[in-house]
């Protein structure tokens, strides 16, 4: 076997592993709104305090906000946390939640020390809420009407402490949309996303778009305080969940809610700068194995072809010098009738 085959050949391998991985995690993991359909002897839901962190987001915040507080959840409160905004965010969530009070908005003007923005803004959430279950989303994040309560549910019947369930992703563009299905290749494929509720695995996940914690446990845990100064504050909180012996799921709830996940390809690629290296633990042998293996998979078809091509192992007639002389004969003979 020459280098440019065996190449070509580790090249299919990978790709077929991220492949069966993808399809393995679209079998083993539930989507949350079949996970938990009401019944008639579930008992009241708890109180819920839903956390919501905003910087500058007043261009998807409005349709996002109004989802919130159209929720069929018989007992809760929204907590939106205007994290130092620029733009008009505070003021439109103000506008917002005028006569509703459910609706409580906190103001951030200035960052403490020791503190990153996102994990900061979503602290000051909990310490003003009042709910036995804290759920954490992003300003731009659209619910469904029982996108909360199926969520809940599972958690209470679960008698899990920590429960993320992934949106469906509003990704506009060719460029984009190929993005994001590589990245999500590679995410389920290093995270072993189906083996998050087993205890005995170490495989956790967190996201910022829903997060579902029992609030004494986040309180045990040492809340976001804990993640005080990581860009990956959501994921690294499943983490510490996991770490602590606590109880955790993941589920699919694309059904339920729905997230821009970036609104350009230049967005998706300052995410990667910020995220990327953080996710992998500021690993430098698994930075820059990560980097190279997305690379080459990405070039791979443009490079490996001529290379088959030049050696002779894509050829129309290469194929046939191995064929018996009279097979070959009766080949010909048919091919010139």
């Amino acid at each position: 076997m020459t280098l440019p085959l065996a190449l070509a050949a580790l090249t299919v391998a990978i790709w077929l592993a991220l492949a069966t991985t993808t399809i393995l995690g679209r079998h083993l993991i539930p989507r949350l709104d079949q996970a938990a359909p009401p019944h008639p002897d579930d008992p009241p839901p708890p109180r819920l305090s839903i956390i919501v962190t905003a910087h500058n987001e007043e261009r998807s915040m409005e349709p996002a906000l109004r989802s919130l507080l159209a929720l069929r959840y018989p007992d809760y409160e929204v907590i939106y946390v205007n994290d130092r905004s620029s733009d008009h965010t505070g003021e439109i969530a103000e506008r917002l939640g005028t006569g509703d009070p459910r609706l409580t908005v906190l103001h951030i003007d200035e960052l403490p020390p020791g503190w990153f923005g996102k994990p900061h803004a979503a602290q000051r959430g909990p310490d003003a809420a009042t709910g036995e279950i804290l759920l954490f989303t992003d300003a731009d994040v659209t619910f469904a009407p029982d996108a909360a309560a199926y969520g809940v549910r599972h958690l209470v019947r679960e008698r899990l402490d920590h429960l993320a369930a992934a949106p469906r992703l509003a990704v506009t563009g060719t460029m984009l949309q190929v993005c994001t299905i590589v990245s999500r290749l590679f995410i389920g494929a290093r995270l072993q996303l189906w083996k998050v509720k087993d205890p005995r695995s170490s495989a956790f996940f967190g996201i910022g778009s829903y997060t579902i914690m029992r609030a004494d446990s986040y309180r045990a845990l040492g809340g976001h305080e804990r993640v005080a100064l990581r860009p990956d504050e959501d994921l690294r909180l499943g983490q510490a969940v996991k770490k602590s012996g606590m109880r955790s799921d993941f589920l699919e709830g694309k059904a339920l809610f729905e997230c821009p996940w970036y609104h350009s390809l230049g967005d998706f690629i300052r995410g990667l700068e910020k995220n990327s290296f953080a996710a992998l633990d500021y690993n430098l042998f698994m930075a820059a194995g990560t980097t190279a293996t997305i690379t080459w998979l990405a070039v791979a078809p443009l490079v490996m072809a001529p290379l088959l091509l030049s050696s002779g192992h894509v050829s129309g007639r290469r194929p046939l010098r191995g064929l018996p002389a009279h097979l070959l004969g009766g080949r010909r003979h048919r091919l010139a009738g």
